[in-house]
């Protein structure tokens, strides 16, 4: 028995049986619609007193009827065809309306969010014809027709009209009123032929890289936030998802008491998030904060487009920056903690069948088989991870028993700290204006000299990870063999870039993350970089705030020789404190 959608509260078995009459009606397949199919959509309409839209692919065939508004009916994004940005989904939806009035946005949001061929409003007046056995119904007045129109066209009339998503518009076009007759004589091929035609030319002008992410960014604020605070989270994640090679289109805000368990953020929301990914064709959605397997799950249903969130991006960076043996294990170790409890939520291909006896061994689902070989190779990792903590535990000591003091740079990515090792060193490791940029620590030789006895000593600085706002626990925990060269140093060199706007909220976000670490780090000296870039304002602001901190820039080597002289007076008294 076919399945009739939408509100069916009070509908007599009669009527549902109309209904289901109609996934046996066929259309033309050249007409948009025929009188005859339309006063019927009309007199069920009017008996159960509600709309009724019905669903038709391009065969002429209704393959989904619904009670309701084209909105209430709509298709679920995962239930529809697989398109492109140039292409219609092959479905048009004809519906009825009980109020005299052309199609309303929400009408016309539905038909962008499906991208559908074409949406034909009918609107019922009056009393018609007298059914047999009883009873009147109503006729069709006038109807309308509305299609999408490209983004690149302009509107050319009043009949046109645009659908506001804060910073993005989408086109429909909306016919004048027209009757049954007009409306059958529409030449349904012609068009769609010309609406793809139209597509197809604007997706070939705006064609990117393939290989790059088309990126919605999503932010929620709730109250103990400040707005600044929250501000700058975006603006790091949308550097973030540039590190990580996406292309940002636009960036959605909403503000909340408490998130919304189920999608992170209301409903409305959820489905202007889904209008605005298909209007700018964008093809993933980040999230500014975690979200539980169970809210992906929710938000892909809704959206129709892969959603991940801002831990996921920054491993996706750390993927692509490892370069070392090191690095790549500590990365895949990540990688493979983050994905194990959401192994649950990818799909019906992944589902259990079963639980308990019966269901392991030779006939366990894929999800199990899955979970299982991703367990064993995170504890192989672990193996690995520990005997590389070990490893570099042992070259610790024997630079300890040698006496030679050691100085980590820690900071927040992007500091300088790869920038400062090379000024300092003359070592080569590689810099760029991107967060991460360097994940495998890099230590070299500095020889500092006392300025009083011309005596020389020789240290050992270590190039670190650098750090990030609420730093994932799952990085915290892979990265620790790598962490411990912080732990483990003499002394810090705190790097902080003074040009970053929210640097004070850097500051606390590196103290807390060092704060977390199982071993209290040395002494911490701060220094301030990038000061060629800010202006008096700030740089005596920091100056206030910190006035036993260095104010250096490595990339014009201004301050380098205070440095090297509060490096030695640092290491100096770490020496005699021992």
């Amino acid at each position: 028995m076919e399945t009739i959608f939408g509100n069916l509260q009070g509908l007599k078995s009669s009527q549902l049986k109309q209904l289901q009459r109609l996934y046996h009606q066929r259309i033309p397949g050249d007409r948009i619609t025929t009188p005859e199919f339309s006063q019927r959509l009309a007199a069920i309409s009017t008996e159960i007193n509600q709309p009724v839209s019905a669903y038709l692919n391009r065969r002429g065939q209704v393959f989904r009827v619904g009670v309701g508004t084209p909105r209430q009916t709509q298709i679920p994004p995962l239930e529809l065809p697989r398109y492109g940005a140039e292409r219609l989904s092959g479905i048009r939806c004809i519906s009825t309306n009980l109020k005299p009035e052309p199609p309303n946005e929400s009408a016309l949001t539905a038909m962008v969010m499906q991208r559908l061929d074409a949406l034909v409003v009918l609107n019922i007046t009056g009393t018609g014809f007298t059914r047999r056995g009883g009873g009147s119904t109503g006729y069709v007045k006038e109807a309308y027709l509305a299609h999408l129109v490209s983004n690149t066209k302009q509107l050319v009339s009043t009949e046109q009209s645009a659908i506001g998503t804060q910073n993005s518009e989408i086109f429909s076009s909306v016919s004048p009123p027209m009757s049954l007759d007009m409306l059958a004589e529409q030449d349904f091929i012609e068009l769609v032929e010309n609406l793809e035609a139209e597509f197809q030319r604007e997706f070939v002008a705006q064609e990117v890289d393939a290989e790059n992410d088309r990126v919605l960014i999503v932010g929620v604020v709730t109250d103990h936030v400040t707005a600044q605070q929250f501000q700058d989270t975006l603006i790091e994640l949308a550097r973030l998802v540039d590190t990580a090679g996406g292309e940002v289109l636009q960036t959605l805000q909403q503000k909340r008491s408490r998130i919304h368990p189920q999608t992170v953020v209301g409903e409305g929301k959820v489905q202007e998030i889904a209008l605005t990914a298909q209007t700018l064709g964008a093809n993933l959605v980040v999230f500014d904060r975690d979200l539980s397997p169970a809210q992906v799950r929710n938000l892909e249903r809704q959206i129709g487009v892969r959603v991940v969130d801002r831990t996921e991006v920054i491993l996706d960076i750390f993927a692509q920056r490892a370069q070392s043996r090191a690095g790549k294990l500590q990365v895949e170790l990540a990688q493979l903690g983050y994905m194990m409890p959401r192994l649950s939520g990818r799909g019906l291909a992944m589902s259990r069948l079963g639980g308990g006896i019966g269901t392991r061994g030779p006939g366990e689902t894929k999800l199990e088989t899955e979970r299982r070989a991703i367990q064993r190779r995170i504890s192989r990792l672990q193996q690995e991870v520990n005997q590389l903590q070990a490893h570099r535990s042992r070259l610790r000591q024997r630079r300890q028993h040698q006496e030679v003091p050691s100085v980590a740079l820690v900071g927040y990515t992007n500091a300088g700290k790869s920038t400062l090792l090379n000024a300092l060193t003359n070592a080569e490791v590689y810099t760029a204006d991107q967060l991460f940029a360097t994940l495998d620590p890099t230590t070299r030789r500095l020889v500092l000299s006392h300025g009083e006895t011309g005596e020389t000593q020789e240290i050992l600085l270590t190039d670190t990870v650098g750090f990030i706002h609420e730093l994932p626990n799952s990085l915290m925990d892979a990265f620790r063999a790598t962490l411990e060269e912080v732990t483990e140093a003499d002394a810090l060199l705190h790097l902080v870039d003074l040009s970053h706007p929210a640097w004070l909220s850097h500051i606390r976000s590196v103290r807390e993350i060092l704060a977390q670490m199982p071993v209290t780090p040395g002494l911490a000296l701060v220094v301030f970089n990038k000061i060629d870039q800010v202006d008096s304002e700030t740089l005596a602001l920091a100056q206030e705030e910190f006035p036993l901190a260095v104010f250096i820039s490595a990339s014009q080597r201004l301050g380098l020789e205070t440095l090297r002289q509060r490096i030695t007076q640092l290491i100096q008294y770490v020496v005699d404190n021992r």
